[in-house]
């Protein structure tokens, strides 16, 4: 039996397995990167890290999510690196059975590649992300630039406030 967290994004029940998961952390409002794609809402602070924020519902269905009060970021393993998605909801970490996995195959009729499979419910499909594939070459090397160009900027403003900690104000 494999773990997943269950969240939604756009009324669709979706998950990822909780191997891919570091935590899930309450919303924080993102430093917008200049520049950078719609989906790419910014970077937070993470643990003394630069963390990029992902709007899961504008990368995955091309518009914003909406305003919820309680939505979450869940911090995922992605390329090496942390990430944040921002969902609407988590619904559950649930277990479930491998005969419930149905695992996406090139014949499938659908060719996005981030989907990795679906489980199958009574009353409900989930699909099931795979991090690893959720960017595109072009989407993924804009993550990591947004997040080299972050950590330049904060490492400007830690020199200078070293640079204004060394200066003694005279009134």
């Amino acid at each position: 039996m494999e773990q997943y967290i269950v969240f939604v994004n756009n009324s669709q029940n979706l998950a990822l397995n909780i191997s891919k998961i570091e935590r899930i952390i309450a919303f924080q409002q993102p430093k917008k990167i200049p520049e950078s794609s719609d989906y790419l809402l910014g970077v937070i602070q993470h643990n003394g890290q630069i963390l990029p924020i992902v709007d899961l519902t504008m990368r995955l269905y091309e518009h914003y999510a909406p305003e919820v009060d309680d939505k979450k970021i869940i911090v995922v393993k992605w390329k090496n690196r942390l990430i944040g998605f921002v969902v609407e909801e988590i619904v559950s970490i649930e277990s479930f059975h491998s005969e419930q996995y149905e695992e996406m195959l090139q014949q499938n009729q659908i060719s996005k590649e981030y989907i990795h499979g679906f489980i199958l419910m009574e009353e409900d499909i989930i699909i099931v992300l795979d991090t690893d594939r959720i960017f595109d070459f072009e989407q993924a090397k804009e993550i990591k630039d947004g997040i080299e160009q972050a950590k330049e900027i904060k490492d400007g403003i830690e020199q200078a406030e070293d640079i204004e900690d060394g200066f003694e104000y005279e009134a």
